[in-house]
């Protein structure tokens, strides 16, 4: 309802009381008498009655004047407190609008000089401290996050520092901010993937794996990303076991089985069982891989991982043949398995067959190798020269 209908009604409300009292006064015979020797005062009711409201009408406007002067000191400080309220709020608000445009020296100007309230005031200097690490004043930065830090809730300011550390591969440093973080909130997702950011560079991979599962549960990490995770959390702990041939296999049996097939996990482990001296477990690695899914990487380089027992490798790779008789480089690890046994005439046989399905250099090297052995060092030569060409076609 508008101001102008208001003041109509109220108007209308005055006028209709108005006009009752004159009738009520009218045809009202009672009266009263004031009597205050040696004074009388005779009044008819209607008029006493209009009288006694206007004292206290003018009561009531007389206290009302007197508390609001009594209050006009606590007033005015509202009031400055108020306007003091509104000054600050423009100014955060234009620092925080200058940071999200990019003006990253007027945010920070306008974050620095802030004053109010203590936790509005960190606020602002944890502003003014990303607004200097984006102009890459790391001095001035790591000053604003100090003094914002000075407080009992400094959490916006180790996140701060923490993105700041980890994004100059200051790792250390990261993680403790992070650890500092979680003891003010244990849970804090964003915490968590900026700690297994910083572990993942740390190579700290048995944790990378906790934070990992921590973060599914939140779901925080989507699937592919967390499968992706876990990937490389199991290689770089097998690489990491690489020269302790215990360690490896314990960390090998405890691996899921779902990961174990994998063409990149399977081919570093093969490796490092090599490297621990366990070349039967390097070749059984590559032989449950590829029975589980076929992978032409790892028929390459079955016949790099020379087992105890390489006639059954050969006869393994064989089998294989009769699924895959167009895979070259099955093909080439066949030649390599019989050229380690002297078997000369199949693994000659094997490297033609492995460059008559796709040219390659190892098969041409091979034959060069074997042209060389029995003297044919013109149809060796010729054999080098198409290595050759095929290495230049590769770069």
């Amino acid at each position: 309802m508008g101001t102008p209908l208001r003041w109509l009604i109220s108007l209308i409300i005055v006028a209709v009381i108005a006009v009752a009292l004159a009738l009520a006064g009218r045809y009202d015979p009672g009266y009263v008498v004031l009597v205050y020797p040696p004074w009388r005062a005779e009044l008819s009711f209607i008029s006493f009655i209009l009288l006694l409201a206007l004292l206290m009408g003018g009561a009531y406007m007389l206290t009302r004047l007197a508390v609001a002067t009594l209050n006009l000191p606590r007033t005015v400080r509202e009031r400055k407190a108020r306007k003091e309220a509104e000054r600050q709020n423009a100014g955060f608000t234009d620092a925080l609008a200058a940071y999200l445009e990019g003006r990253f020296q007027e945010a920070e100007k306008l974050s620095a000089k802030f004053t109010a309230e203590p936790r509005r005031e960190m606020l602002a200097r944890v502003l003014a401290a990303r607004s200097a690490h984006e102009s890459r004043a790391h001095g001035r930065r790591d000053a604003y996050l100090a003094e914002a830090k000075d407080n009992d809730r400094p959490l916006a300011a180790l996140y701060a520092e923490a993105e700041a550390k980890l994004e100059e591969r200051d790792l250390p440093g990261a993680l403790t901010a992070i650890e500092a973080g979680k003891l003010l909130m244990p849970t804090h997702t964003a915490l968590a993937r900026l700690e297994l950011k910083t572990r993942q560079q740390l190579g700290q991979w048995d944790e990378v794996l906790k934070l990992a599962e921590q973060l599914a549960k939140a779901n925080a990490l989507d699937p592919t990303a967390l499968l992706l995770t876990r990937r490389a959390a199991h290689l770089g702990n097998i690489k990491r076991r690489m020269h302790d041939g215990k360690s490896l296999a314990e960390y090998w049996k405890r691996m899921p089985d779902s990961e174990k097939p994998h063409p990149a996990v399977a081919l570093e482990a093969a490796r490092a069982f090599a490297a621990a001296g366990d070349a039967d477990g390097a070749v059984s690695i590559l032989e449950e891989a590829l029975d589980k899914s076929w992978d032409e990487t790892l028929a390459a380089h079955y016949g790099r991982f020379i087992g105890n027992k390489p006639l059954g490798q050969i006869e393994q790779a064989e089998k294989w043949l009769l699924a895959h008789p167009h895979d070259g480089a099955l093909l080439m690890s066949l030649a390599d398995l019989c050229a380690h046994e002297r078997l000369w005439g199949k693994a000659q046989s094997y490297a033609e067959a492995s460059i008559a399905v796709a040219p390659n250099i190892d098969g041409h090297l091979a034959l060069a190798a074997f042209k060389e052995q029995s003297g044919q060092p013109g149809e060796a030569c010729e054999h080098v020269k198409k290595a050759l060409a095929l290495c230049r076609n590769a770069d």
